[in-house]
């Protein structure tokens, strides 16, 4: 039975205060990985990470910053993996397996959180990255850019602003896949009960010349 996926299109922890409020019901134990970050600096990812949760409830939270030495994730309550560079993340995840460790692990039940870069690699490829005002450059030159494809067969895209919509039909055409587009203060929430939106902004889906919104508490039909 699967679990719960959050993909977040990012933001701070104002922004994303009710996402993390319904991520953190039953969850005690955290394995945070902010490798995405792009200057390396975790421990100002860490402090910002703790006083996010903070601000809901007290839980333990484990960092991890090298994939080599990642700890069994069913040790953990949930996985949060913080945002970044696209690219980078998903390069060391790729170097050690740890895209299909993530993915049994929600397959299996377990809880986990992408923001941003975080929630890109959940889609089917993560080149929509180099796309639109945030967007992160190849420097490690990762060559399979394929992500772990959960979400219909769309890629995922975040800090998505409603002036962007040409651009993202404009590349559903050239690349041949639907595109969900997550705004910040919002995400979608995959579990066993179906795919919804979350937070307080709607969500985009592109498919070939059409754009539809689903509003929050919306059921997200991805075969529009």
């Amino acid at each position: 039975m699967v679990g719960r996926l959050f993909l977040s299109g990012g933001g701070d922890e104002k922004q994303t205060y009710k996402i993390d409020e319904e991520f953190l019901r039953g969850v005690e134990k955290i394995l945070y990985i902010p490798i995405a970050w792009k200057d390396g600096d975790y421990e100002s990812c860490k402090r910002w990470f703790s006083n996010a949760m903070g601000m809901h409830k007290k839980v333990h939270i484990t960092t991890l910053t090298e994939l080599s030495n990642a700890p069994s994730l069913e040790d953990y309550d949930a996985v949060y993996v913080g945002g970044g560079n696209t690219f980078k993340l998903l390069d060391e995840m790729k170097r050690f397996n740890f895209d299909d460790k993530l993915h049994k692990y929600f397959l299996n039940g377990g809880t986990v959180y992408g923001g941003s870069a975080g929630a890109i690699i959940w889609g089917n490829d993560i080149n929509i990255a180099l796309y639109c005002e945030d967007a992160d450059e190849n420097k490690v030159n990762l060559k399979d850019t394929k992500g772990i494809n959960v979400v219909s067969n769309c890629d995922v895209q975040c800090h998505f602003f409603d002036n962007q919509e040409k651009e993202h039909l404009d590349y559903v055409d050239e690349n041949n896949r639907n595109v969900v587009a997550l705004p910040e203060e919002s995400a979608l929430l995959i579990s066993k009960d179906g795919s919804k939106v979350i937070g307080d902004k709607p969500v985009t889906l592109f498919t070939r010349g059409k754009i539809k919104k689903f509003e929050v508490g919306e059921n997200f039909n991805m075969s529009y």
